[in-house]
């Protein structure tokens, strides 16, 4: 069981990390906002027609909490954030937003504490620490660059759309044994076509003259692969893993979105930027490994509970 959770998460890691380079390309020849909303119509009515393939019903009888964070995780931790990060790629290179979006675990450790009442080790801070240090470094690229000066609006999007994606965790965690996996994924893609399209109408001349050929094989990979694949494999590995481990193997992403970047657009990175980015899975793993303490810790305590009260 545990190899399946490590294998659909790594599968989500290597999505995501191709993802940030599809997303650049796209966004630069598209209006981002049509590009979200392609992603999640098409992706949407792709699970909702293999749904009624393999026959599973998409309404699950889940009680008013479960519906509301159903909408929460599909608004505010789906379709919002993935906007920003999408619009924000044309804005960055995407090698800096793979490395930014490391910063989702940040966010998801701040919001875990906040709304799931968890508690912060210090190696949880350090690791947060470090997490921002190395993404000033990624940012600014070169000493000779100050931070404000190598600061973009497509850095502070990709930073805002992570800020949506550390919250996802709250809804999504609740949601891991009332619906499956498949069902919540179409949910999520609906919901939130529903919620970008009117976006479009805010939009001029969202509709390009031409369409250049490498889209039409570029979106149905990004799609399918992002928006399909990704989501369903990480929402299903929550089921096999704790989330310190989930947390474990995601810090691989930027590996594979530099690979992405480097092989399909030809970026190069500074060596700044690979200390900044060594800074960051450091901190990554710091932070993960003391989730996996404590979890160990807490798995140890009924049991130490149960020895105490055989021997009373």
């Amino acid at each position: 069981m545990k190899t399946r959770g490590y294998l659909l998460t790594l599968l989500t890691s290597s999505a995501f990390g191709l993802g940030a380079v599809l997303g650049k390309m796209a966004s630069s020849a598209l209006n981002p906002f049509l590009v979200a909303s392609l992603n999640f119509l098409i992706g949407g009515l792709l699970l909702l027609a293999f749904l009624a393939w393999r026959r599973i019903r998409l309404w699950q009888p889940l009680a008013r909490r479960d519906w509301r964070n159903i909408i929460l995780l599909s608004i505010f931790g789906t379709a919002l954030p993935a906007c920003c990060i999408i619009y924000g790629l044309g804005l960055t290179s995407a090698i800096k937003a793979g490395f930014l979006i490391q910063l989702q675990g940040v966010m998801a450790t701040i919001f875990a504490v906040i709304f799931l009442r968890e508690h912060l080790s210090w190696k949880q801070v350090a690791g947060m620490l470090l997490l921002l240090v190395g993404g000033l470094f990624v940012i600014m690229k070169d000493l000779h660059n100050s931070f404000w000066s190598a600061f973009t609006l497509g850095d502070a999007l990709v930073i805002l759309g992570c800020i949506g994606f550390g919250y996802a965790l709250v809804p999504a965690k609740q949601l891991v044994n009332k619906i499956d996996a498949l069902p919540l994924t179409t949910w999520k893609l609906l919901i939130s076509a529903l919620v970008t399209m009117p976006l479009l109408l805010t939009q001029p001349n969202v509709i390009p003259n031409s369409t250049p050929n490498f889209l039409f094989w570029l979106m149905p990979l990004y799609i399918v692969s992002n928006f399909c694949i990704a989501y369903i494999t990480q929402q299903a590995g929550l089921k096999y893993l704790h989330a310190w481990e989930s947390a474990t193997i995601m810090q691989t992403t930027p590996i594979f979105s530099t690979l992405s970047a480097i092989f399909i657009l030809g970026d190069t990175l500074s060596p700044l930027q690979l200390l900044g980015g060594g800074i960051m899975l450091g901190g990554g793993c710091i932070v993960a490994l003391s989730d996996m303490r404590i979890s160990k810790k807490a798995a140890q305590e009924p049991t130490s509970m149960a020895s105490s009260a055989r021997e009373s």
